[in-house]
């Protein structure tokens, strides 16, 4: 007996739809009214520059090109609940920074595979999930274009900056690195600031010793390499990342602490850690794409804590 399976049309109802009407109205309002998706990517890829990474991520995932723009959002992730409010704010290009359909290529997923669900490569083409995901980015006239290896190849430091702002943090140790002085406070009291500044509910998790001073900090959004934090930790009372492989970096953490050493590890969350960059990239494409009124929407943490 299957678990765990969720129909299509059950997955319609539970994400919700969203009348195509409003979005074929918005469509024919604005100044964007001449410029389609593929000539408003044309115009960021240009301004980033660099070169095209072969079998990289960027590149569009949903939607149709051709349309034109009336908006756009920008995102850490086109989860169903940035789509709709991309649809209720009448923006219909979707920039986003990681997959959309839960798999790194996030490109046409294969045949159906058992139990419909995918590896590495993301989840079947019957997936109900996936399906019903397509359909209403379809059906509302969405494009969704999945922008990390340039803009990261660009702005790498810019993901950096808007995360330590978004903390309340300015101090860098020196230009170009992530290492940042802060205000000294304990490890529980910084954790208890990062939850707040970044509105997290379930997704943080910390390493350390509670009590201990922090002082200077190791920033680094999204996943970072695992030699960063065996060859780095001494040089931060405190390294707050996305995510991290537990078993790598967790434990080493946690045998950090056991062995009396004061260096901690908080992870926040991939996607929340990315959604202060992607924020930075919507107040950067005013400047590019003018015509079309840039906006970010958030991710946000999906988790919950129980009480």
């Amino acid at each position: 007996m299957r678990t765990g399976f969720i129909s299509r049309r059950r997955f319609a109802l539970v994400a919700g739809s969203v009348a195509s009407a409003h979005t074929l109205a918005a469509q024919e309002a604005g100044a964007a009214k001449t410029l389609t998706a593929t000539a408003a990517v044309e115009r960021i890829v240009n301004a980033l520059g660099g070169d095209k990474i072969p079998a990289g991520a960027d590149g569009f995932k949903a939607g149709d090109p051709a349309l034109r723009v009336h908006g756009i959002a920008t995102t850490a992730m086109a989860t169903m609940d940035v789509l709709r409010s991309a649809v209720k704010a009448g923006a219909n290009l979707v920039i986003t920074h990681e997959p959309t359909f839960f798999g790194r290529p996030d490109g046409p997923p294969a045949a159906a595979v058992a139990g419909g669900r995918g590896g590495r490569g993301g989840v079947a083409a019957n997936d109900p999930v996936y399906v019903a995901k397509r359909e209403f980015i379809e059906k509302n006239g969405l494009i969704v274009y999945r922008l990390r290896d340039r803009w990261l190849a660009a702005k790498q430091d810019t993901m950096t900056t808007a995360l330590a702002e978004t903390l309340g943090w300015t101090r860098r140790v020196k230009p170009d690195d992530v290492l940042y002085d802060i205000a000294p406070a304990t490890y529980e009291e910084t954790v208890g600031q990062i939850r707040t500044k970044l509105k997290l509910v379930g997704g943080l998790r910390a390493v350390g010793d509670r009590k201990a001073v922090v002082r200077r900090v190791l920033l680094h959004p999204g996943v970072a390499a695992t030699n960063t934090f065996w060859t780095r930790y001494s040089e931060a009372d405190l390294i707050v990342a996305g995510e991290v492989r537990e078993w790598e970096n967790t434990h080493f953490f946690a045998d950090l602490f056991t062995a009396g050493e004061k260096h901690g590890l908080v992870t926040v969350g991939r996607t929340l850690s990315e959604d202060p960059g992607m924020r930075a990239c919507a107040a950067w494409l005013k400047t590019i794409v003018p015509e079309a009124p840039a906006r970010w929407i958030a991710a946000g943490d999906p988790y919950w804590r129980a009480v």
